[in-house]
C-alpha cells in the first residue's frame, strides 16, 4: 500500500507540473478608438505667449501653465467615455500606465535644456529658449518610461473598461532657458528653429517660414510579465523613449505642441513684480449678508512695462487677468458659476466650498474694478490668451494706475483694482 501511495502522489505532482500557469489579459476595444500617430495629437493649447526681455522675463521665468485633459485627445470619433482597453479584473494589480517624452525628438522630450538653469524636467522645444516640462500625478515625464498608477476604470462583467476619462490629466509650463539643445540625432523637424509663430508655420530668425509636426509626450498601456496583451505591443519600465517606441502607434495617446493653437511673439509687455500678499475682509453678520450687504476691500498690482507696451487686450496689446486654483473653478462650476461660452468664472469660492463644513457657504468674492466700479470675472484654471473682457482679460492699465518710476525705457506702474 506503501508503494501504491507513493506512485499515486508522484503522478499527481506530475500532473500538476503540466498544467499551464493561466495569463490574465488586455486587449484594445473595438471600435479602436488608440492611434498615436502625430496628427492626432491631444493639442497643448497655451493660445499666444509672449517673449520680451531678459531683464522683464529672465531665464527660469513661466511664459505659461495649463492642465491638458485627456478628452483633449480624439481619434475615430472618441470622446471621454470611450473604452480605450478591456482587461480581466484580476489585472489590476499587475498593470499601469507608462508615459515618457518625445525622446527620439531633439524638440519634442530628447534634449533636457533646463538643467543648466537648475529647471529639471524641462525639455527643448522648436521655439528658440524656450522649455517644456510635462507632469501626470505628480510624475515629471522624462525620456524613460514610468509608471502611471491606473485608479480609475469602468468594472463589468468580470472585466475592467480603461476609458479616455481614466487617463490622468497632463500639466504642461513652458520656461524660458537659456541654452540651445545639443543633439547628436537628426529631427524629423527642419533644425533651423523658430524664433516665432507655431509649430504649424513657425519663423526663423531670417524670416523663412517652416513647419514641425512632431508631439511631445505619450502615454500607453503596459504591466508585469504576468499580464498577456493580445495583439498590442507595449515598453518596460526604465526604457529610454529614444529608442524603445514598441507601443507605437497602436497601444497609446499622444500629446504636442504640434497640433496646438500655441504661437509665440515678441511684443513689449509688461510683468507683475509685487502684489498685495494677503487681502483682509471686514467682519461682517449673517443678518448684514443674507440681506444683501457688500464688505469691500482693496488690493494693488505692482507692474513693471516696456515704455513701448501698447495697454489692451487685441493683438500684441498687453492684457491682465486674474486666475482662479482648481479647487475654486470646480467649486464655481458645481454651483453653475462658469461661463458656458467663454469659461470665465463670476465668483472666487474657497477650494473646499461644499467639502469643508468649516468653511462658510453662501459667502463668494467678486471682484470690481476700482476706477469704474465696473464688474469683472476671472480666468479659468486654464487661463489662455483671448477672449477679450469676457473671458478675465482687461487692459493692464485700466484700473487706476499711476506712475511710480521710470528708467531705462521701463515704467513702474502701480494700478488698484
Amino acid at each position: 500500500m506503501g508503494f501504491v501511495s507513493k506512485i499515486v502522489a508522484l503522478i499527481t505532482l506530475l500532473l500538476s507540473m503540466l498544467v499551464p500557469v493561466t495569463h490574465a489579459t488586455c486587449r484594445k476595444s473595438s471600435p479602436n478608438y488608440i492611434y498615436a500617430g502625430d496628427s492626432y495629437a491631444a493639442p497643448l493649447n497655451f493660445g499666444k505667449i509672449n517673449m520680451t526681455t531678459t531683464y522683464l522675463q529672465p531665464v527660469g521665468s513661466i511664459l505659461g501653465s495649463i492642465i491638458v485633459p485627456p478628452s483633449s485627445y480624439s481619434y475615430n470619433g472618441g470622446n471621454a467615455d470611450s473604452i480605450l482597453w478591456v482587461c480581466d479584473e484580476a489585472d489590476l494589480p499587475n498593470i499601469y500606465f507608462l508615459a515618457a517624452t518625445n525622446g527620439d525628438e531633439p524638440f519634442g522630450g530628447h534634449v533636457e535644456t533646463g538643467l543648466q538653469d537648475g529647471l529639471s524636467g524641462v525639455y527643448a522645444t522648436w521655439w528658440k529658449y524656450i522649455g517644456l516640462k510635462q507632469t501626470m500625478s505628480g510624475v515629471v515625464l522624462s525620456r524613460y518610461w514610468q509608471k502611471i498608477p491606473i485608479t480609475s476604470y469602468e468594472k463589468l462583467n468580470g472585466k475592467i473598461n480603461i476609458r479616455l476619462r481614466d487617463i490622468p490629466p497632463l500639466e504642461a509650463v513652458l520656461y524660458r532657458i537659456s541654452q540651445l539643445p545639443n543633439f547628436s540625432r537628426g529631427s524629423y523637424c527642419n533644425t533651423a528653429m523658430i524664433v516665432s509663430g507655431s509649430y504649424s508655420s513657425g519663423k526663423t530668425a531670417n524670416g523663412a517660414t517652416i513647419s514641425c509636426n512632431q508631439p511631445s509626450a505619450y502615454i500607453q498601456l503596459s504591466g508585469d510579465k504576468t499580464v498577456t496583451f493580445s495583439g498590442i505591443n507595449r515598453d518596460y519600465e526604465g526604457e529610454d523613449s529614444n529608442v524603445n517606441f514598441s507601443f507605437w502607434t497602436a497601444n497609446g495617446i499622444i500629446y504636442g505642441l504640434n497640433t496646438s493653437n500655441t504661437t509665440l511673439t515678441n511684443t513689449p509687455t509688461c510683468v507683475a513684480r509685487n502684489a498685495t500678499p494677503l487681502v483682509n475682509f471686514a467682519p461682517i453678520s449673517k443678518t448684514e449678508l443674507e440681506n444683501g450687504s457688500k464688505v469691500p476691500a482693496v488690493f494693488n498690482v505692482e507692474i513693471e512695462c516696456s515704455d513701448s507696451m501698447i495697454s489692451g487686450t487685441g493683438t500684441n496689446q498687453t492684457a491682465i487677468g486674474f486666475q482662479v486654483s482648481d479647487g475654486a473653478y470646480q467649486a464655481a462650476s458645481n454651483l453653475g458659476f462658469v461661463s458656458s461660452t467663454n469659461g470665465s468664472v463670476s465668483y472666487l469660492l474657497s477650494d473646499e466650498y461644499g467639502i469643508n463644513s468649516d468653511i462658510a457657504t453662501g459667502v463668494a468674492i467678486k471682484l470690481y474694478n476700482a476706477a469704474s466700479n465696473k464688474e469683472m470675472v476671472f480666468l479659468n484654471q486654464f487661463g489662455i490668451a483671448g477672449g477679450g473682457e469676457a473671458a478675465g482679460w482687461y487692459p493692464v492699465l485700466q484700473g487706476t494706475p499711476y506712475l511710480v518710476g521710470s528708467c531705462f525705457g521701463l515704467y513702474l506702474v502701480s494700478t488698484t483694482l
